[in-house]
């Protein structure tokens, strides 16, 4: 599988089987987001958007199970603040 989605660095284990809390994710991160298929290596890609986040972690699965051989990742389309507030998001 090749599905990509941002979770923050303090964020528990989800347990196997059990989607992303999507009310976080927009709270912490963005209202709307993208996703983003890479189809070949070479430079073949789509970006379908903007999506709420369970839009798009629907759509991103959907494609997965689809063609599990593309890079499908699921990334938000604004996110306010600073790059350091950003990034200290991720961090431990």
């Amino acid at each position: 599988m090749a599905l990509i989605y941002p979770v923050q660095a303090d964020s528990p284990e989800p347990e196997d089987g059990t989607d992303p809390d999507f009310a976080e994710l927009a709270a912490d991160l963005s209202d709307t987001w993208l996703v983003e298929v890479a189809l070949s290596d070479d430079g073949d890609d789509a970006c379908f958007g903007p999506l709420t986040a369970r839009a798009a972690w629907d759509l991103a699965i959907g494609i997965d199970e689809r063609r599990p051989g593309w890079t499908v990742s699921v990334v938000p389309l604004h996110v306010a603040g600073t790059p350091d507030e950003l990034v200290s998001l991720f961090e431990d």
